[in-house]
């Protein structure tokens, strides 16, 4: 049985048409779970009156008494799913009409702890803005791949005995984990397999509410100061999975690839804290082991300031 759980935050644009999305889906989920997050717009009258007007039974509105914020919203929902496979939810996005159904299957036949899809970008008209080339096959991810290139919470399913024992190993509290799907999907392969289905089954939007961030890192907009912060950031969390890793006595080669992500990060952070050229050229040998080249590129050009240059380099040649 499924459980969907979602967050919302003044998301009343667009909520419709994610629960339209969640309750046509092929295979219908047996409990939706939406915890609003202290909203001022009409999301939560919106949703009320969905339910209402649908008769949705199987569907829970729950409110905040005070703002928990994105991460501690999902953790809470991670907590009141009830059903064996959970599918976390965006508030903006839309499901195409086989997503339940085609990555409840690939988890019970890989028996998988966690299975996610891939997506469409949309703007904030619907209208497909990126779509990525696919295989529409299955592909088993190890943790070294999940440390860099996890995937986003609304594209994910797991099984719910994953997330039960993660919150109460109180995993949710260590250093480093600020997000529901760093959190889960960088954890999941320490208690199985990781299969994503290169197959596309959502849509998610992009819009002018959450296109500041994105926009941010794209252009160079940040600081040396706020890519030493991230990175410092990144340094706790892998050395939380490290020691959940070491408390759940994963393989060697798990440990190893651990291990290999914290060098270099540590090694990419002394290189932003001394702007030491030593260090760069350090990196540039272990440049595949970077999650992009765009990564590397982004550490010299806040290193040495150069983010005017890069600005207009990305004017002229484009992304």
């Amino acid at each position: 049985m499924i459980s969907v759980v979602m967050a919302t935050y003044n998301g009343a644009d667009f909520i419709l048409e994610q629960l339209d999305s969640i309750r046509t889906q092929k295979l219908k989920p047996d409990q939706v779970i939406i915890c609003d997050d202290c909203s001022t717009d009409q999301t939560v009258a919106l949703i009320k009156d969905y339910i209402i007007k649908h008769q949705l039974t199987d569907w829970q509105l729950i409110e905040n008494q005070e703002n928990l914020g994105h991460y501690r919203t999902f953790i809470k929902l991670a907590s009141l799913a009830e059903h064996d496979i959970v599918f976390f939810a965006d508030q903006d996005d839309k499901w195409l009409p086989d997503k339940t159904a085609a990555l409840q299957k690939v988890l019970l036949e890989t028996d998988a702890a966690m299975v996610y899809g891939r997506s469409y970008l949309i703007d904030q008209n619907g209208q497909v803005i990126k779509e990525p080339k696919v295989s529409g096959e299955r592909q088993e991810r190890n943790l070294a791949w999940l440390l860099k290139k996890w995937p986003s919470g609304y594209q994910t399913t797991f099984r719910k005995s994953v997330l039960t024992d993660i919150l109460q190993q109180q995993y949710m509290d260590y250093p480093g984990f600020d997000y529901h799907d760093v959190l889960f999907g960088m954890l999941a392969p320490l208690y199985g397999k990781v299969v994503c289905l290169d197959q596309l089954l959502d849509q998610h939007r992009i819009h002018q509410a959450n296109v500041t961030q994105s926009a941010s890192s794209l252009s160079f907009n940040k600081t040396r100061l706020s890519r030493i912060n991230y990175l410092q950031k990144v340094i706790s969390r892998y050395e939380s999975v490290k020691k959940i890793a070491e408390e759940r006595q994963i393989s060697e080669g798990d440990h190893r690839q651990v291990t290999k992500a914290l060098a270099l990060t540590n090694l990419r952070l002394k290189l932003l804290q001394s702007r030491n050229p030593f260090w760069a050229l350090g990196l540039m040998f272990q440049i595949r082991e970077y999650r992009t080249i765009k990564d590397f590129i982004s550490d010299l050009v806040y290193t040495y300031s150069l983010n005017g240059l890069a600005r207009r380099l990305l004017k002229k040649f484009g992304r």
